[in-house]
């Protein structure tokens, strides 16, 4: 479902792919945890400069990191935010960076609670 902030079969495909190694999986996740906040930061900071390369560039990096963790619906906002950059206004820019920002905690939360309730589980 891409209203869901993980999408159970592409997370169960990570967990494949990382060989079920949960510990693993779990390491993933903090990374990301720790590394996407910046992501966010840079999309504000490149807004507030009207840097649309930059503003591109870190909806882009959250894109792909987002849809390898299973937040796809955080992936397709990100895609079209990214797509947008070009060319859209810088009011439907910051609409689309906070559509970005909701998403995302959203996808925060929901994995944050996978490490909670043991090893990204």
């Amino acid at each position: 479902m891409l209203d869901a902030p993980i999408d159970e079969a592409a997370f169960a495909q990570l967990l494949e792919t990382v060989g079920g190694d949960r510990a693993f999986l779990a390491e993933l996740i903090e990374t990301y945890l720790a590394d996407s906040p910046g992501l966010l930061d840079e999309m504000r900071s490149a807004l507030a400069a009207d840097d649309r390369v930059a503003l591109r560039r870190a909806a882009h990096t959250l894109k792909s990191t987002s849809s390898s963790l299973g937040a796809l619906a955080l992936a397709a906002t990100c895609r079209d935010l990214e797509a947008a950059a070009p060319e859209a206004p810088p009011d439907e820019l910051a609409r689309r960076a906070d559509d970005v920002a909701l998403r995302y905690g959203a996808a925060r939360a929901a994995l944050q609670a996978r490490l909670d309730g043991g090893a990204a589980s």
